[in-house]
């Protein structure tokens, strides 16, 4: 059986159209509030991300669009370790617009910070200041391996209605990189440094994401295909359409990074997959 990988981090820690120019970052269905050390983990099976290669993507020098994969959101009252654990599933189109049934391989990246929420406007690639604070050359804002920001557009008193004055200014939201892990290897996700691999390309992954401060955080759900992006996508009117691939994810506050509470984690995916620690 595959390993779970565990992150020790220390937490002190011209303009490029975008294909979804309409997509903004949201937590909505996405947030899992709170969280408390040793409470049973939360989960969240709803999701679909729409493409296989968003996290893969964005960890390149030309960095990536963040409609590519999902956000999620949660919040630590005190210091603790957190345990994130991705799982494909069957939702979704999945072979439609050049997609493969049965080909994610997850990953996430987590950053402290959050973006921008009701009642302001939603950050999104194609806002201005997002487009100003990027080089030309850029796919979009998003990279997985580093700190990055996305800006939203003014919100107006009355929405959609400039002439009603401006209830809060455009601003950039920022977003601190912490860690990252993969599912499989360098021969599906690329070979950027710092990418922290499962060594099993199998749709499951977990990282244990130790010593995070108090505070709110922010994570990408995204596909590791880095080559998938070649394939994936079909061009319709100026506009790209994306497979959809259903995920699994699991959220869980632990005091310290241990064995037994990874073991109890995988006890709560009842029905997706069984595992336990093996020695290396």
């Amino acid at each position: 059986m595959k390993k779970i990988l565990t992150l020790i981090v220390s937490f002190f820690a011209a303009f490029t159209p975008l294909q979804n120019a309409s997509a903004h970052l949201s937590y909505s269905g996405r947030d899992f509030g709170t969280l408390v050390n040793d409470a049973a983990p939360l989960l969240n099976t709803s999701q679909t991300l729409s493409s296989s290669f968003g996290f893969a993507d964005a960890t390149d020098s030309s960095w990536g669009d963040s409609h590519r994969g999902r956000f999620f959101r949660f919040t630590l009252a005190s210091t603790a370790s957190v345990v994130i654990s991705l799982q494909r599933n069957g939702n979704g189109t999945q072979t439609l617009y050049g997609g493969t049934s049965g080909s994610l391989l997850p990953a996430v990246s987590l950053y402290s910070g959050l973006g921008t929420i009701a009642p302001e406007a939603l950050g999104h690639d194609s806002s201005a200041l997002s487009i100003a604070s990027r080089p030309g050359d850029k796919e979009g804002n998003l990279q997985t391996l580093a700190d990055w920001s996305l800006g939203n557009d003014d919100t107006y008193n009355t929405a959609g209605d400039p002439t009603s004055g401006v209830r809060y200014a455009a601003r950039l939201a920022y977003f601190t990189y912490i860690g990252n892990v993969a599912d499989g290897t360098s021969a599906n996700y690329g070979d950027a440094s710092g990418i922290n691999g499962d060594g099993t390309a199998d749709g499951y992954v977990s990282g244990t994401f130790s010593n995070l401060s108090a505070g709110d955080y922010t994570f990408f759900v995204g596909g590791a295909n880095y080559n998938a992006q070649n394939v994936e996508g079909v061009s319709s009117n100026g506009t790209y359409s994306y497979p959809t691939y259903g995920v699994n994810v699991s959220v869980q506050a632990v005091p310290e990074p241990s064995t037994w509470a990874l073991i109890a984690l995988g006890a709560g995916f009842v029905g997706w997959r069984t595992f336990r620690r093996r020695n290396t």
